[in-house]
């Protein structure tokens, strides 16, 4: 480097212009920059989408559960033995709920990773750029600073698994 940025400038640069923080975008095809400013309102719209899909999988729930109430109520009141006409009509629209609401359950869980994804690949690049900074004496080296790049820190080799299911 020609000249050595003092820590105020880097973290300044960081935040309002991106600059160090381009990105592949794989859905944009190329390179762009992502300033940290435009995070929140990344991550905020991303919860968003989380929220509407996750609307969309409560009123899957509750069509599934009224069309069971409904098969229910004729086995109440006919008893087993007698044929239900709109049974299979009924099976069916639970099942494509059920599918339904699946299908938007992953559709959160990629939402989700994206912004965890977003949170932290720029956490890393401000890690960089501060190892820079430590590295050159601009900034004192603390042992106690968290870091990502640390593998003590490393929140991704920590998580422990959704589903601990045995079967």
């Amino acid at each position: 480097m020609a000249l050595a940025e003092d820590a105020a400038s880097v973290l300044e640069e960081f935040v309002q212009n991106g600059k160090n923080t381009a990105a592949l975008d794989p859905q944009a095809g190329g390179l762009i920059q992502r300033p940290v400013a435009n995070l929140p309102g990344e991550i905020a719209h991303l919860l968003e989408e989380i929220q509407a899909k996750d609307r969309v999988v409560q009123d899957c729930r509750m069509i599934a559960a009224s069309r069971d109430a409904s098969i229910q109520k004729f086995l109440k009141m006919n008893g087993a033995g007698q044929e239900n006409p709109k049974d299979e009509q009924y099976s069916k629209t639970i099942l494509a709920s059920y599918e339904k609401a699946q299908m938007h359950q992953e559709e959160k869980i990629g939402l989700s990773e994206r912004s965890a994804v977003l949170l932290d690949r720029q956490i890393k690049r401000l890690d960089l750029k501060i190892r820079d900074l430590q590295n050159e004496g601009a900034i004192a080296i603390d042992p106690q600073l968290p870091s990502l790049l640390n593998n003590t820190a490393n929140l991704s080799t920590r998580m422990l698994p959704l589903s601990t299911s045995t079967t």
